[in-house]
């Protein structure tokens, strides 16, 4: 029997589903003591995703010269006015930087509009880029009399604030000829793509000890630190769902963890295979106390490296050499 968060879902796909919000499964018959724990851990789940519901990162987050840049780019074109597209794999952030943008520009004081392709193509809301952010969602899925309007529309209002989230599939409707391609050159006037997770996996490090401090606090639980299993187990998985994902396990690893310390089996993860998780040598050890100050540093001065090569009492040139080393960076 799998035992969900007790919290009204909407419609997702099972992968989501399982990875998002299945953290116990309980096999017949059940044992009454084990059912009340794993029913006060759902319950507490629920508590800490209410308590965290609408809450968003003031930042996008991320150490990697990737993020760095990103960031760069974004306070660049926030001052910029026009179509953007806004692409990346599911769970990489892209609706946190599409709002990111918008906060930070002339707009921000009028909400944020959608648009859901797949559910209807709304003229008078697209109207409103005149003055605020609209986000087109599911664009590829527009039928081609909708798509001829919005090709209009731009034409006429090439200073349009909309902004199109994109996985990968309109660039795929393209080239199928699904999609008009003078339609996404005007959407794509510029472009941002969000970086998926498993390619930085220093940034990873720094995502999970910000989450897990984060919702720690929420629910009054005292910090907790990952385990050497935990992390081995982090830079092993393939994280498809990407920081979503990752978010979502760390939130159930703060309820599940006993110790002090969080675990593979609190993230939902498969420990990494021994031979290559457990130090053996003198310099296995010495690599992962350095992998685990630069981490540790990392998390709590995220935009000073100047401080964070201080604390560790080192140079900055040794410090970014350490952090191409561990590829932290």
């Amino acid at each position: 029997m799998a035992l969900l968060n007790a919290q009204r879902l909407k419609p997702i796909d099972s992968e989501v589903l399982v990875g998002d919000w299945c953290f116990a499964v309980l096999s017949l018959p059940v044992e009454i003591p084990r059912l009340i724990e794993v029913l006060q851990q759902a319950q507490a789940a629920t508590r800490l995703r209410r308590l965290t519901a609408g809450r968003q990162s003031s930042q996008f987050l991320g150490n990697s010269g990737t993020a760095r840049s990103l960031r760069k780019h974004m306070e660049c074109l926030s001052r910029v006015d026009g179509p953007l597209l806004v692409s990346g794999e599911r769970g990489s952030g892209k609706h946190l930087l599409a709002h990111l943008l918008h906060q930070r520009s002339a707009r921000r004081a009028q909400a944020v509009r959608l648009v859901n392709c797949a559910e209807c193509f709304d003229e008078a809301v697209v109207a409103a880029s005149s003055t605020t952010t609209v986000l087109i969602e599911h664009a590829a899925q527009l039928p081609d009399a909708a798509q001829q309007r919005l090709l209009g529309y731009l034409l006429v209002h090439p200073r349009a604030s909309l902004v199109t989230l994109d996985g990968g599939e309109l660039m795929q409707a393209v080239q199928q000829r699904r999609f008009s391609r003078d339609l996404f050159h005007l959407l794509a006037t510029q472009r941002l793509h969000t970086p998926n997770l498993r390619e930085q996996p220093g940034d990873l490090l720094l995502l999970a000890e910000h989450f897990a401090k984060k919702h720690g606090e929420l629910v009054g639980h005292q910090k907790r630190r990952f385990s050497e299993d935990a992390i081995d187990a982090m830079l092993c998985h393939g994280w498809p769902g990407n920081v979503s994902e990752l978010r979502n396990r760390v939130i159930r690893a703060v309820v599940l963890a006993q110790g002090r310390q969080i675990q593979a089996k609190d993230l939902g993860l498969q420990s990494a295979q021994a031979d290559t998780a457990c130090p053996v040598t003198l310099e296995d050890y010495i690599l992962r106390a350095e992998r685990q100050a630069l981490s540790d540093v990392l998390g709590r001065y995220t935009h000073n490296m100047s401080q964070a090569a201080r604390t560790l009492g080192i140079s900055r040139p040794t410090f970014y050499r350490l952090l191409h080393k561990h590829r932290l960076r």
